[in-house]
């Protein structure tokens, strides 16, 4: 309901003139204006006039509450009255105060403060409202008037009438308002039935057609205007169900039984050309004042039974298509329960039709496949609906079977998804082919590794090489050369610049350190075209050197890759082999004068013939074989050793930086044989049952005479615990590697710290020094194949850079690990220190 709004202007001019002069006669007044509908509304502004005039009032007010509980001015007189915002807030206020009071639609009496200036009342009086309220209806007043006047003013007769007024005004609202939703509702009705998409009759208990609607007319044929009146079983129902028809209707009129006439039932319709339709009827009896009417509600269903025939068809159709398909076909509903499988799916399946239909759809992938295939179609779903992978299916028979799948989701007519159509195709054939594939390229991979990891240790072994070597590719030109080349002809560059040149143009470079420089050219280059291996080529140098030279073409699988020269210094054995002739015209001189110089020298000579032909032995295969080379050298270099006395101090010299360039490279051959075998995995350990506070203890006893020479105090502390299963040689080679270091690179009186300790699940074992210590950008590269600190470089420190990378290998073989914690040297202070960790896992 609305608020009503009345304009003063607009009352009717025949109500003002009409003398009022009692509250009787003003109450019969408004009672009048009920009688006329909507007058007394209109006449509001007019009853307030009369109001006010009867009472001797200052003003008069009607107000109406609205939706929500606000007071809505409807009329005022005069008209200031109504547009005194300040009156009309305090009237709001006070009829706020006295809820109570207008719920039971009675009155009260409250002061003023608004309205008027304080000028214009009379001396003594006091201004105050009388406000009297309509009977609520749904909870809110439709009327409430107001009197502002002077308090003596509020008799008993101004009291009733104003309430009297009230009502009477509600009464008239509240007939305008039921008028007005009764017309809304017809509105609203014929809209609904004009508007409907279905067919709509009405019949009268006499069954004359009263409602015929636009969607019956369309499908029937006939126009509303055509049928309105008549019969309805003499136009639109065909002749043989008229007498059943006309039955129906008796026999509801007279009973209420509606018989056949109680669903929804399909029945023929005769159409305005004098063809027949099929519809489905739903008969509603409904009674209208009294007056029974027969409602019919039409749907045509001709349409819908030729789509269902076509539906029939074009079913059976799939169903066929789906059997002589060369994929698995699998449908589902939306709870994933399967309502439908294909031959070809219980074939790749191994299931049976009646074990795969009604069966969840997950019963047919492989159950490691299941949840992945569960994300994957969340994810899909969320964007395009469609899934698209490959899977495997439940195996079969111990074969696994691996499908191509595709998973769409099936819509009905209005869009909405009724289940999920899942396609399958046998790709186990190319899985396999990309398995064997994958097989293929990780055997590649690996293989270009071990390449890898060949060219890597040949690498570092040429650059710490003691002969020089170069390099050269089949085109001539120079990928590796080591710095001992460099040193041997003056190339202050380095190796850098000599790789990615030709080698014939460093032939040329250094032609001028030989003797004869056109002949070294020429032998080079015959060597070079002839591609066949010559060893101990030697070769004068201009500065008196002589300069042994070996070649060595390389064929992989009979194609000519490059070549590789060797050159090292033997003037030591020109000198050796001066020194055995003179010692020989020596020992024939003292055989003419004494018998004993004769035996002394006949020994002299033996000896260093043997050591010429040791010499020479080492030097013929020193470019091909390193190892048996190194370790002659060793040998008969402390053999020449023990009888110092009979030797030069130069000899002795010469001897002793022999042994330790020898010893290093053996060292170095033996580390890097070591350390492949143990990258490669096959390295076996010989495992017992090995004590950690003895195998400290041991290894302290071997360091401490090195320890003791630089005046190194070693100091140990190792718990009890359990042993560990290990191979107690090597966890030894791990713990003199690591003392050897911390030895090496503590300063003179320094303090070495050993310390042993176990957790109940693996040993720690920490090896410190005060030595240099590593520079913080270095320790991750520690453990790499011949990496070594940069400030033990400086301090030229001996080492190849090799042990950290065994200690490392060997640990992990044993399933343990190695850690390192170091703060570098600054320049002009003393060095934190080194301490390298070991952890090893107990036995268990």
């Amino acid at each position: 309901m609305g608020v009503f709004r009345v304009n003063s202007s607009t009352a009717p001019a025949t109500a003002a003139s009409q003398p009022v002069t009692s509250p009787v006669e003003l109450v019969e007044f408004a009672v009048g204006q009920v009688l006329r509908e909507e007058a007394a509304v209109e006449a509001l502004p007019t009853i307030l006039e009369l109001l006010v005039t009867l009472f001797g009032c200052r003003a008069a007010l009607a107000f109406q509450q609205d939706a929500d509980q606000e007071m809505v001015v409807l009329a005022a007189h005069p008209r200031r009255a109504g547009a005194d915002q300040a009156l009309r807030a305090e009237i709001c206020a006070l009829s706020a105060e006295h809820r109570d009071v207008a719920a039971v639609g009675g009155y009260f009496l409250a002061p003023l403060k608004s309205f008027g200036r304080p000028g214009d009342r009379p001396v003594g009086r006091r201004r105050s409202v009388l406000l009297a309220y309509s009977a609520p209806d749904s909870g809110r007043c439709l009327c409430a008037v107001a009197l502002v006047g002077d308090s003596a003013q509020w008799n008993a007769a101004s009291q009733a009438t104003t309430r009297a007024l009230a009502a009477i005004v509600a009464v008239q609202i509240r007939h305008a308002n039921d008028t007005a939703d009764l017309a809304e509702r017809q509105v609203r009705s014929s809209a609904l039935i004009d508007g409907s998409p279905i067919g709509i009759i009405v019949a009268d208990a006499a069954g004359r057609m009263v409602v015929f609607n636009p969607a019956a007319e369309q499908f029937t044929g006939w126009r509303r205007d055509e049928l309105l009146g008549k019969l309805m079983v003499e136009v639109i129902t065909p002749e043989r169900d008229r007498a059943a028809v006309i039955e129906g209707f008796r026999s509801y009129l007279e009973s209420g039984d509606r018989g056949a006439y109680v669903a929804a039932m399909r029945v023929p319709l005769l159409r305005a050309d004098g063809t027949e339709c099929l519809v489905e009827l739903t008969p509603i009896p409904i009674t209208i004042d009294g007056q029974v009417h027969f409602c019919g509600f039409l749907r045509d269903v001709s349409e819908l039974e030729r789509a269902h025939a076509a539906l029939l068809e074009s079913d059976a159709r799939m169903r066929l298509l789906t059997q002589l398909a060369p994929v698995g076909i699998m449908q589902t509903g939306m709870d994933g329960l399967s309502t439908f499988v294909n031959d070809r799916w219980c074939e790749l399946t191994g299931m049976t039709e009646q074990e795969a239909v009604g069966a969840s759809w997950s019963a047919s992938f492989h159950p490691d496949d299941v949840e992945r295939l569960e994300g994957e179609w969340v994810r899909e779903a969320a964007r395009n609906g469609e899934l698209r992978t490959d899977c495997r299916l439940r195996p079969v028979a111990g074969a696994v079977v691996w499908v191509s799948l595709a998973v769409v989701p099936v819509e009905a007519a209005d869009g909405s998804r009724i289940g999920y159509l899942t396609a399958v195709t046998n790709v186990s054939d190319r899985k396999r082919a990309e398995a064997e594939k994958e097989e293929l390229l990780i055997a590649e991979r690996a293989a270009r590794r071990d390449l890898a990891d060949q060219t890597e240790r040949l690498n570092g072994l040429i650059t710490s090489a003691i002969p020089g070597i170069l390099v050269e590719n089949e085109l001539g030109r120079i990928t590796q050369v080591n710095q001992s080349f460099c040193d041997m002809f003056g190339i202050a560059g380095g190796p850098s610049e000599l790789i990615g040149t030709t080698a014939a143009r460093t032939a040329v470079r250094i032609r001028r350190q030989f003797a004869e420089p056109a002949e070294f050219l020429r032998r080079a280059t015959e060597l070079h075209a002839g591609r066949r291996p010559v060893a101990e080529q030697e070769i004068a140098a201009a500065d008196g050197r002589t300069i042994e030279c070996d070649f060595a073409p390389v064929f992989v699988e009979g194609h000519y890759r490059g070549t590789m020269w060797g050159v090292a210094d033997v003037t030591h054995r020109q000198v050796l082999k001066q020194e055995r002739q003179g010692l020989l015209e020596a020992e024939l001189a003292a055989r003419e004068a004494a018998e004993q110089s004769q035996f002394k020298l006949a020994e002299q000579n033996a000896r260093l013939k043997e050591l010429d032909e040791a010499k020479t032995q080492f030097l013929a295969t020193m470019s091909h074989e390193l190892r048996t080379p190194l370790t002659s050298i060793v040998s008969f270099t402390e053999l020449i050793l023990d009888d110092q006395d009979e030797l030069t101090p130069d000899t002795v010299s010469a001897l002793s930086v022999i042994q330790r360039n020898a010893e290093r490279l053996l060292r170095l051959v033996g580390d890097l044989l070591l350390l492949s075998k143990l990258e490669s995995g096959g390295f076996p350990l010989d495992l017992a049952p090995v004590s950690v506070p003895d195998l400290v203890g041991e290894a302290i006893r071997s360091a401490s005479a090195t320890a003791a020479e630089r005046g190194i105090t070693v100091e140990v502390s190792a718990a009890d615990g359990p042993p560990v299963q290990a191979d107690r040689l090597r966890l030894e080679q791990v713990m003199d590697n690591l003392l050897s270091n911390a030895i090496k690179f503590s300063g003179q009186d320094g303090r070495v710290r050993v310390q042993a300790g176990q957790d109940g699940h693996r040993w720690r074992i920490d090896v410190s020094d005060d030595g240099i210590g590593i520079p913080a950008d270095e320790l991750g590269l520690l453990f790499a194949r011949f990496v070594r600190a940069s400030n033990a470089r400086l301090a030229g420190l001996p080492g190849t850079g090799l042990g950290l990378s065994v200690v490392k290998a060997i640990t992990e073989l044993h399933g343990g690990t190695v850690a390192v914690r170091s703060t570098a040297e600054v320049p002009g202070t003393a060095g934190h220190g080194t301490t390298f960790t070991i952890y090893l896992p107990i036995s268990p």
